[in-house]
């Protein structure tokens, strides 16, 4: 990825932002943002220590901070160490989310935390439960975008894509409230 786009990557990252019900965990420390919002399956959700989500349940919805993502990337030059670096970022940011919570007027309805994403490989070892969700309109549109984005961001994501011997499918990765807590708190 190359200065120019990647300064227009961050302008549209902004207009995103602003224009979505996006927050901050930690404004520039944190590589989530999250939403807010009820969850929206039908399909209950079971995390490994037993809690379920069901439709309707408040969850905080994350999302990785993409641009943040590649920015990081691009000041080192390649990514050779992706999934390491990742790996490392998202463990140094979930204590933040344990604050983000705690100090959040609702924070006594929230069940848990949801997320759909092609970077589920190690999120068992975080705590997350792994789900491999229907394939719904919504789930074809969000697995388009993460391929792009793949395309965009990481220095050999149009190879990895080309070589992968299945296709990339996203995943939903999920914990408790109670469980985020116990590993992160």
């Amino acid at each position: 990825m190359n200065s120019y786009l990647l300064r227009v990557w961050g302008l549209w990252d902004r207009i995103y932002y602003y224009s979505s019900r996006l927050q901050y965990v930690e404004k520039g420390e944190n590589l989530f943002r999250v939403v807010l919002m009820p969850y929206w399956d039908r399909t209950p959700l079971y995390t490994r220590g037993g809690t379920m989500i069901r439709k309707g349940d408040l969850v905080v919805k994350l999302h990785i901070h993409n641009y943040k993502l590649a920015r990081i990337l691009f000041e080192r030059k390649g990514a050779h160490a992706l999934g390491l670096i990742l790996l490392r970022e998202i463990r140094r940011s979930l204590p933040g989310l344990v604050r983000f919570i705690d100090h959040h007027p609702n924070r006594e309805q929230i069940k848990g935390i949801v997320g759909t994403t092609f970077l589920y490989r190690g999120a068992e070892n975080l705590g997350f439960t792994v789900y491999s969700p229907p394939l719904t309109l919504k789930v074809r549109i969000k697995n388009w975008y993460l391929r792009w984005m793949m395309r965009m961001v990481h220095p050999q994501g149009k190879d990895r894509l080309d070589r992968q011997a299945e296709p990339l499918m996203v995943r939903r990765v999920f914990m408790s409230k109670a469980e985020l807590y116990r590993y992160y708190a």
